[in-house]
């Protein structure tokens, strides 16, 4: 490999290292402990067959560990919507059963994003609205392009 790429690709990482530093994304730093994130979703819980949906998505999350483990801690919560409030916001978890109605936003506010994190999305999820601080890897940035979902930045 050509020692100007190498030292390019040396330049680029340290630099996105050091911003992800700046803002304490990084595993294991020390300092200031984050504030632990909390995944506030939105469920509609009108009829019946919005209930069985619910139950069937809610017994698929259940499955993995770390998401049990994020909604025991209390990091994972489900909110009903209010009927005077309208449509339910778009829910921020990256994981749904097939038998739920899939959302067409994802919400994301901090961290690295990469191709695994894209394909755990929803089916039909259109728009993944990422916070300022949100890095994407290049092959997560493909995953997005092939899948057509665009990225909108939120302040």
């Amino acid at each position: 490999m050509d020692t100007s790429l190498r030292s390019m690709i040396r330049e680029v990482l340290s630099e996105e290292i050091g911003k992800a530093k700046a803002q304490g994304l990084l595993p294991g730093q020390t300092g200031l402990a984050p504030k632990p994130k909390v995944r506030d979703e939105m469920i509609s819980l009108r009829t019946d067959s919005d209930l069985a949906a619910f139950i069937a998505r809610l017994a698929e999350i259940l499955k993995d560990g770390r998401s049990r483990e994020e909604i025991e801690r209390g990091r994972w919560v489900f909110r009903l919507v209010s009927s005077a409030s309208g449509a339910p916001a778009a829910p921020q978890s990256f994981s749904a059963s097939p038998a739920a109605p899939a959302p067409s936003t994802a919400r994301v506010e901090k961290g690295i994003i990469g191709e695994k994190q894209i394909e755990s999305l929803p089916e039909g999820t259109k728009i993944l609205a990422a916070g300022k601080s949100v890095r994407f890897t290049p092959l997560a940035k493909d995953r997005l392009r092939l899948r057509g979902i665009t990225i909108e930045r939120t302040s």
